[in-house]
């Protein structure tokens, strides 16, 4: 049976399909991305005393408006600033699709009442998911818009909602090359173990992806105090070794045991794709990757065997948390 994935570094940002919907005709759509707004701690700010508004008044039907653009923009983020927590290492990740509607009228506005109910249904649907896994210490990394498509005046929104397990992991030491020294000769898969010694619970995968989040996640900058880091303007990207060199792939009947000096050669070259290479070629100005994800897969169209990358990144900004709170937990 084939294996199905996304690969080929792939942006995740949202499509917005804005035309309207017929079952009897075809349909231009129009394809755009949610603009960044010019003052973004303004904007969530303007959204949370909505909040705060019809939360004092919940009989109150308010007519007020904001565009559709503006409403998707404030749903995902404020939630990304409320419940994510991508500052820690995550042994274990898991992506759940949530899939909700928002009614929109013909000029792409939304009213301000049903843009906050949408926050609302989402922060329900995502503790039904963080509910579901077996995790014992869970968190929610990234919730971010996947795409929204419009049909008679109902706009269907997909989310994707990243929750992972926390964990301890262990620091790499000062070795010429990268991190990896003799005794790390890995099996290019998760819980293979050690060339040498399988039962060790880990694999090359995992590995790289510890080490990774070290060099590129682990320290973050430190705030002032009274202050905390949010990041907005979530964006993924996956790649495997089909698309880029220095990224593990073999084929059936090669040896998969990954000797150290190999293990170094991958780390440095994720890296720098990790680094260099993606905020390059989208452009990421001022993005910095906040979540790193590496499994093994297996493609059937060339029997071969290769890491698959999953990689986030997000705009970091500081909020008071005097007046934003701290980050809160779902459950």
């Amino acid at each position: 049976m084939k294996t199905c994935y996304l690969k080929v570094a792939t942006l995740c940002s949202v499509a917005l399909f804005l035309g309207a919907c017929s079952k009897d005709n075809d349909t231009q759509s129009t394809q755009k991305e949610i603009q960044h707004p010019k003052d973004p701690i303004e904007q969530l700010r303007t959204f949370r005393k909505q909040i705060a508004e019809a939360k004092a008044h919940p009989d109150l039907r308010s007519q007020e408006t904001i565009t559709l653009t503006e409403a998707l923009w404030d749903v995902e983020n404020h939630f990304n600033m409320t419940y994510s927590d991508p500052e820690q290492y995550y042994g274990r990740i898991a992506s759940h699709e949530l899939n909700l509607t928002l009614s929109v009228n013909e000029a792409q506005q939304v009213l301000v009442n049903d843009a906050i109910n949408l926050y609302y249904q989402l922060i329900d649907e995502a503790r039904q998911v963080l509910s579901s896994e077996d995790f014992e210490n869970k968190g929610l990394i990234s919730m971010h818009l996947v795409e929204a498509e419009e049909l008679e005046g109902e706009l269907s929104v997909k989310f994707e909602a990243k929750i992972g397990e926390r964990c301890a992991y262990n620091p790499p030491g000062a070795v010429a090359g990268g991190p990896f020294g003799p005794d790390d000769n890995w099996m290019f898969a998760s819980p293979m173990g050690k060339c040498d010694d399988p039962d060790i619970p880990s694999g090359a995968d995992q590995q790289l992806q510890e080490k990774l989040f070290d060099a590129l996640i682990g320290t973050f900058p430190e705030t002032s105090p009274g202050q905390r880091n949010i990041y907005l303007d979530r964006k993924c990207f996956y790649f495997d070794g089909h698309d880029y060199d220095n990224v593990f792939i073999a084929y059936d009947g090669d040896d998969h045991c990954i000797p150290y000096l190999e293990m170094n050669r991958y780390f440095n070259g994720e890296r720098y794709i990790i680094s260099y290479t993606l905020p390059k070629q989208y452009h990421l100005y001022n993005y910095q990757p906040i979540s790193i994800m590496i499994h093994t897969v297996h493609d059937d169209t060339d029997d071969s065997y290769t890491h698959f990358n999953e990689i986030e990144y997000g705009l970091l900004y500081r909020v008071n948390i005097d007046e934003f709170g701290e980050r809160e937990e779902l459950l």
